[in-house]
């Protein structure tokens, strides 16, 4: 039985037209396609929770991580493995979308850690967008499980028993853009929304520049300014949270004039973009650029804020 896995294996990777895919993990160059090939084909949906991410991954389907970080970035894996030279790969399955995208399913262990993930190939088959979909927690009370359904809606949901026994969920859904990313577009969860401390880590900064203080839209929205060393030059944090919690961000870093009462927030490595508009004791913020690193998707910094007249008590 043994020896017949392998063959079996073997003829799963001839492809449409007959060709043998080369061996995956030999030291002979291979390209995009002959990787894509080389994970089987399987029908949505497609799962991974508790059950089957639990299981022991079979040998057959094995990929060398060398040969994976050919053409996958290694900064997919980095969240939850650090080096992913180390990791053991296994090819879990491929669904072509005709004339477009394709979805290959791997998962990576390393030690007691175990992850899913999904690639998503564009029609011209290079390397898009990648994602974790569940993985094996370490916690018995939390249970991670993620797929992608019939309409190519990638869910991924997190289950937490609480002390009294109430299970807690929170479930998120994307769907793959022409952009070449998974966008978000639903967020579900029970859970109970609690109010908590707002820390500013610059308070305690100077603030002797006329436009150094605490502007404030709510108690939940609000910008500190604080001296940066020159005139021309201030420290920012900006706290945000929309949608009654639904959308949250902060941003911190350094704002440059650029004409009278105006600065902005602009990195090299940034690609996110603020104008600061300082009027009557109050500053309008607005996104030149998309700062959807710094924030959700669902709301922006944009907004007009007003000055406190002394600091503001958030610590």
């Amino acid at each position: 039985m043994r020896l017949l896995i392998p063959t079996l294996f073997t003829f799963l990777l001839i492809s449409s037209c007959g060709k043998k895919i080369k061996d995956i993990n030999s030291d002979e160059p291979i390209d995009t396609v002959d990787f894509i090939e080389s994970f089987v084909d399987v029908e949505l949906p497609i799962n991974f929770n508790i059950v089957n991410i639990g299981k022991k991954e079979s040998d057959s389907f094995f990929i060398k991580s060398k040969r994976v970080l050919e053409f996958i970035p290694d900064s997919l894996f980095k969240k939850s493995f650090g080096k992913a030279t180390d990791i053991k790969f296994y090819r879990k399955g491929k669904f072509k979308v005709e004339s477009e995208e394709t979805y290959l399913f791997l998962v990576a262990e390393k030690k007691e850690k175990k992850v899913a993930y999904i690639l998503c190939f564009d029609k011209n088959q290079n390397y898009a967008a990648g994602m974790e979909l569940a993985q094996k927690s370490d916690d018995p009370a939390v249970i991670f499980e993620g797929g992608i359904d019939k309409k190519l809606t990638v869910i991924k949901i997190r289950n937490k028993k609480s002390a009294d026994g109430k299970i807690i969920y929170n479930k998120s859904a994307y769907v793959y853009n022409t952009e070449g990313m998974f966008t978000l577009i639903l967020t579900e969860s029970n859970e109970t929304v609690e109010e908590s401390i707002v820390y500013n880590p610059i308070d305690t900064l100077p603030s002797k520049n006329s436009f150094s203080g605490n502007y404030v839209m709510d108690k939940n929205n609000f910008v500190s300014i604080r001296d940066g060393g020159k005139p021309n030059k201030l420290k920012v944090f900006i706290k945000l949270s929309k949608h009654t919690g639904n959308c949250v961000g902060t941003l911190r870093g350094d704002i440059i004039q650029v004409k009278p009462k105006v600065f902005q927030y602009n990195k090299s490595d940034d690609h996110c973009i603020i104008e600061f508009n300082f009027k009557n004791n109050s500053v309008k913020v607005k996104e030149l650029e998309a700062c959807g690193n710094h924030r959700g998707i669902r709301c922006t910094f944009d907004g007009s804020y007003l000055k406190e007249s002394k600091k503001s008590s958030l610590r």
